[in-house]
């Protein structure tokens, strides 16, 4: 049997510079709730260069298996290996856990009943109540139609000059019109409540924050209301009990469509706007398509690639984690103790020359006709029994806005300067992104 010293250990200086330089950033710049002034220091910095350097010597140093690095005052199992995630992530729930301190302690104050805090039995139950309403797997969602229509009504009514604020406040009503119904169309309060909340949870309280409970009582009230057409509707039909908590299962899928998913069409469009051959390809696969009809646009794939570029390319979670839930003996022997973390850093893996030939450029041919969709590298929605239950959702209402948008515009960045002939910045700061849209 192996034992804890067989993996290899980065040096006390070389953790100091892990924390310093991998966790600080994303701890000041917003675990849940991105700030917007540490976010355009850190892209002036370029902080994810740096880290991803960092990385990149350890990986080189200590790899390509897995080696411990110091993270704050905790042991860290560091992965980079396609094989040594697919182990782990293979094995989520159990025996990796996808619950560390850290995380808990953040999600705990907007969402503690979360499918992604459960364990056992529990992580059952609440998985299969959020595959049966999204749908998972299925190649287009019972409610697709309806989605298609929300997304181009709301796509409509962008124009001119737009940039990251404006495409979040468009997706925040697609999401509340998706999930509840036409009657949250309008309803800011919730929108801002959870983001009061989310941005509680950056200080990782590890209790619900103030609001939470009223939270709960707002989107209990859409789910009673059922209004037809919306994800609630399906609630009554989804397995579940009182253990399920229905409405802390929604709360993910708001904080998930709401500012994830405008964050990465933001950079979609800036791709788009600033890459003349793979626009060409966009329009090209577009001509002559009912951009209304959702059979119609959950079939367009090079669409659908661009979206997964931009996830690959500038990740919302740069880096994320599993914990042991028992002694675990990894495949060449060595054992991992019970209650270690284990890390992966998607800003590296995602850009990791010496395994992605096309780390640092566009491509999203890559996602429509390449084996991407297959890479373990690539974990924006991650893999194995915890990948994201609504991402086959998620992707499709991108493309529905992204189609809705495009069949009627031209998109141009403004800024800032993405040079298509050169390798792609390690950052992109969402909150300097501005894109013109030309009729």
């Amino acid at each position: 049997m192996g034992s804890t010293t067989d993996f290899p250990r980065a040096s006390v200086i070389e953790g100091v510079r892990f924390t310093a330089q991998v966790g600080v950033p994303n701890v000041i710049q917003g675990l849940f709730k991105k700030r917007e002034l540490p976010t355009k220091v850190a892209g002036v910095a370029r902080a994810d260069l740096f880290g991803f350097m960092l990385i990149q010597g350890l990986v080189r140093k200590y790899g390509p298996g897995p080696f411990y690095v110091r993270v704050a005052t905790d042991e860290t199992l560091f992965l980079s290996d396609p094989a040594d995630i697919e182990f782990v992530l293979g094995g989520s729930p159990e025996p990796f856990a996808s619950d560390p301190p850290a995380k808990k302690a953040g999600m705990s104050a907007f969402q503690p009943d979360a499918l992604t805090l459960s364990r056992a039995d529990l992580w059952h139950n609440r998985r299969a109540f959020a595959v049966s309403v999204l749908q998972t797997g299925k190649p287009l969602h019972s409610l697709g139609a309806r989605m298609t229509k929300v997304a181009g009504e709301e796509a409509a009514g962008l124009k001119g000059e737009i940039g990251y604020d404006e495409l979040n406040a468009a997706f925040q009503r697609i999401t509340r019109r998706v999930v509840f119904g036409d009657a949250a169309a309008d309803d800011t309060e919730l929108t801002a409540l959870l983001g009061t909340l989310m941005s509680a949870g950056n200080k990782t309280p590890g209790k619900p924050a103030k609001g939470y409970d009223e939270l709960v009582e707002r989107i209990s009230a859409y789910i009673d209301a059922a209004e037809k057409g919306s994800l609630v509707a399906l609630v009554a039909k989804a397995p579940h009990d009182e253990k399920t908590a229905v409405p802390g299962q929604l709360i993910h899928w708001l904080f998930a469509m709401g500012d994830t998913l405008p964050a990465n069409l933001a950079r979609a469009l800036a791709l788009i706007g600033s890459h003349p051959e793979q626009r060409r390809e966009v329009y090209a696969e577009l001509e002559g398509v009912d951009v209304s009809a959702a059979k119609s646009v959950a079939q367009l794939d090079y669409l659908g690639g661009v979206i997964q570029e931009a996830m690959r390319l500038w990740p919302t979670t740069p880096m994320f984690g599993r914990v042991a839930t028992e002694d675990i003996t990894f495949p060449d022997g060595r054992v991992l103790p019970a209650g270690t973390q284990v890390l992966m850093s998607n800003l590296f893996n995602h850009r990791d020359t010496d395994r992605v030939k096309y780390a640092d450029r566009f491509a999203p041919g890559e996602w429509a006709t390449g084996d991407a969709g297959a890479s373990w590298s690539f974990n924006f929605f991650s893999h194995g029994p915890q990948g994201c239950p609504g991402a086959g959702m998620s992707v499709f209402l991108g493309q529905a806005f992204l189609a809705a948008l495009l069949r009627r515009a031209t998109p141009a960045l403004v800024s800032p300067s993405l040079n298509p002939g050169k390798p792609l910045p390690h950052g992109l700061d969402l909150f300097a992104i501005r894109i013109g849209l030309t009729a």
